[in-house]
């Protein structure tokens, strides 16, 4: 099902890789659904091992090749502000410089063909980079008010509002915005969350899923 590709750069450093040193590069499946399952996996095996406290792992796929252009992972330890989505776009800017210098009209990388693999749902900076740097589609797995019932702080802004906002002068409607599809692989982004964010879930946590509802929530995570 997978090729094997390319080393991999993580916020500028080449990283340790699974599997020998290397990662699959593509998911050679028919349907589109099998094919966002299986990126998802990779996005999610490389956040558990790069960051497994805080797994968010993404991934930035040429769909036109079907192939993985970068990798990125939380690297919160090194720098608070690099999200998963954020190391990879970083990543992909030094993997495929602009050949003429000019990120802003000469990228390197043909990002109309690019999707972003992730296995939270984008935090508005991350959903504002993608729509930024121009990605045609967005998949996430574990939704932004299920991270929060996990007990991790989050801005409860989802990133089909912050595509909404996005508007080009004279308060014109953008027509080259993200498709966004969430929920992929759900189930498993959202045990690794729960898994890794234990700590957070302390008796104002409780208080708070209290008052919120979302006690069930708790009952149909804990083991």
């Amino acid at each position: 099902m997978f090729s094997i590709v390319r080393t991999v750069i993580l916020a500028g450093i080449t990283s340790l890789l699974l599997h020998g040193g290397v990662f699959a590069a593509t998911c050679d499946l028919e349907s589109q659904l099998a094919k966002d399952e299986c990126y998802m996996k990779i996005a999610l095996d490389f956040a558990k091992v790069h960051n497994p406290g805080f797994p968010f792992g993404a991934l930035i796929v040429d769909h036109k090749k079907n192939e993985i252009s970068c990798y990125g992972a939380n690297s919160n330890k090194q720098n608070k502000l690099m999200h998963g989505e954020t190391a990879a776009f970083w990543n992909c800017t030094q993997m495929y410089p602009s050949p003429t210098n000019d990120d802003m009209n000469d990228p390197g990388l043909d990002w109309s063909q690019q999707t972003l693999y992730t296995t939270g749902e984008p935090c508005p900076m991350c959903a504002s980079q993608s729509i930024y740097r121009g990605v045609s589609r967005v998949v996430w797995g574990t939704s932004i008010p299920d991270i929060n019932k996990s007990g991790r702080q989050q801005i409860m802004i989802r990133m089909k509002e912050v595509v909404r906002s996005q508007r080009l002068g004279g308060n014109r409607p953008d027509k080259h915005v993200p498709t966004l599809t969430g929920g992929v692989l759900k189930k498993e982004c959202d045990a690794a969350f729960w898994e890794a964010f234990a700590d957070f879930r302390d008796e104002d946590y409780l208080q708070g899923m209290t008052e919120w509802g979302q006690l069930g929530y708790i009952k149909a995570h804990e083991h």
